[in-house]
């Protein structure tokens, strides 16, 4: 039995599915418009939530579409309520990372007004603004900065003068 064990203990590390960051994210887009690829989704992220605060802040994002999707009022306020939870845990960890805040800003930007769980939109797009003026963009791919970027510029949240901040860091990025 103890055989087995150390046999099973040598392999796992290879069974273990390393993850493409550009397929996480795709992903991620996926599994907002489709049921089943969010479900994936979710249970791919689950078990690997603690490997990193970006695996941590995907999670949380997945926890909130997996609301999306549910039919029931209860287990929707349930999912975003713990995926606001998970982020909140993602941005302490790495508070820099402007892709965490990203994230946590989008999910809490398409959360309806009245629930009163849109806590953090503020201090977040301080924070992505703040990082963009220092030029601290932690995203290496350069078509997703233009698009979080662009999804700050639609949010609304920034003025023109620090629209223009965004447009800097994205010409230097």
């Amino acid at each position: 039995m103890m055989r087995w064990f150390f046999i099973l203990l040598l392999f796992l590390p290879f069974s273990m599915k390393a993850f493409d960051i550009s397929q996480l994210r795709k992903s991620y887009i996926a599994a907002v418009k489709d049921k089943e690829v969010a479900e994936k989704f979710y249970k791919m992220l689950e078990p690997q939530a603690s490997s990193s605060p970006l695996m941590l802040a995907y999670y949380g994002s997945a926890q909130a579409i997996m609301a999306k999707h549910a039919w029931n009022p209860c287990k929707k306020m349930e999912y975003v309520k713990s995926g606001l939870k998970t982020m909140e845990t993602a941005v302490a960890k790495s508070p820099e990372s402007l892709e965490i805040r990203f994230l946590r800003f989008s999910l809490e930007y398409y959360l309806p007004s009245f629930l009163g769980l849109s806590k953090h939109m503020e201090e977040d797009a301080a924070k992505m603004l703040e990082l963009a003026q220092k030029g601290q963009i932690d995203i290496e791919d350069p078509v997703l900065v233009k698009n979080v970027i662009g999804f700050l510029k639609k949010s609304g949240r920034y003025s023109a003068k620090e629209l223009t901040i965004f447009d800097a860091a994205l010409n230097n990025g």
